[in-house]
């Protein structure tokens, strides 16, 4: 994991922990739907990854995302523009 992707990583469990502390590095790489994450969360996660790495992302794409997995390599590419 490159330091961007550590970086992302460490967002979304931020988030994710809001929910379930329990949550661990591992639970990246389970599917949106595994996480109970609403359309609510979906958008707050999306607009915390934007500020924290001071992008724009397309919500109607990230809304489509149905694993943890595609947020990391879609905001490393917005990341590394």
């Amino acid at each position: 994991m490159n330091d961007i992707e550590r970086r992302i990583a460490d967002i979304m469990l931020t988030k994710l922990r809001e929910r379930d502390p329990s949550l661990g590095y591992d639970d990246l790489e389970r599917p949106v739907g595994d996480l109970d994450l609403d359309s609510l969360d979906i958008v707050e996660l999306t607009q915390l990854l934007e500020r924290e790495l001071q992008v724009k992302a397309d919500l109607r794409e990230t809304a489509s995302f149905g694993l943890l997995q595609d947020f990391t390599a879609y905001f490393v590419k917005l990341a590394e523009q």
